[in-house]
């Protein structure tokens, strides 16, 4: 059950003894530049795409097919230009599950640290290093099953985000999901609740 949460948000778990390579000199963030990238993520956010659980389905014995996925992420400060809060729910087994994501920079090790709570559900942890020249965030990640999940997230620019992911267990692909985040402008908001 665990393991399929974690296929469901496509979170990268990181076991916590695990480390993190440092990123090279060139794609260090300056504080400047880890300031700006939180700040261009506050707002509301819609986010649609499709995830796919690879495999066949237990109840029909028919391969899976991918899933549209539609919701709202809601990012604030949780301290202003050093750390991001992300409020957003996620169906699981047919159930709303409010999830708080906590997104902050480890400056030592060059990474961006996230982590993710879901009621009723243990924290994930995701460790994702900045690629300055193509704006783009490039998680890897182990999970505790020694699955093996490795994610995007581009920025396009102040209003959009492209987000990719993919895990692996035992060299097979058994999940995917693309995602896009639209910021939601003021005048949206009636329109999109």
């Amino acid at each position: 059950m665990k393991y399929f949460l974690v296929i469901l948000m496509a979170l990268p778990l990181m076991r916590a003894d695990e480390k993190t390579p440092s990123p090279p000199a060139k794609n260090k963030v300056t504080p400047k530049q880890v300031a700006d990238l939180f700040a261009d993520d506050i707002g509301r956010w819609k986010v649609e795409g499709k995830s796919h659980l690879i495999g066949l389905d237990p109840k029909t014995g028919l391969p899976r097919k991918p899933v549209e996925e539609k919701g709202i992420w809601v990012i604030r400060w949780k301290v202003q230009g050093k750390s991001t809060e992300a409020l957003f729910t996620a169906k699981i087994n047919n159930k709303d599950v409010p999830f708080v994501g906590l997104k902050e920079y480890d400056a030592k090790q060059g990474v961006f640290i996230l982590r993710m709570k879901g009621e009723g559900f243990p924290e994930g942890l995701s460790r994702e290093i900045y690629d300055v020249k193509t704006w783009t965030f490039h998680g890897k990640s182990v999970h505790p099953d020694g699955a093996k999940e490795e994610s995007t997230f581009q920025i396009i620019d102040r209003n959009k985000r492209l987000f990719e992911t993919h895990v692996k267990k035992d060299g097979k692909v058994v999940f995917t999901r693309k995602a896009t985040f639209t910021r939601i402008i003021q005048d949206q908001l009636d329109g999109d609740n």
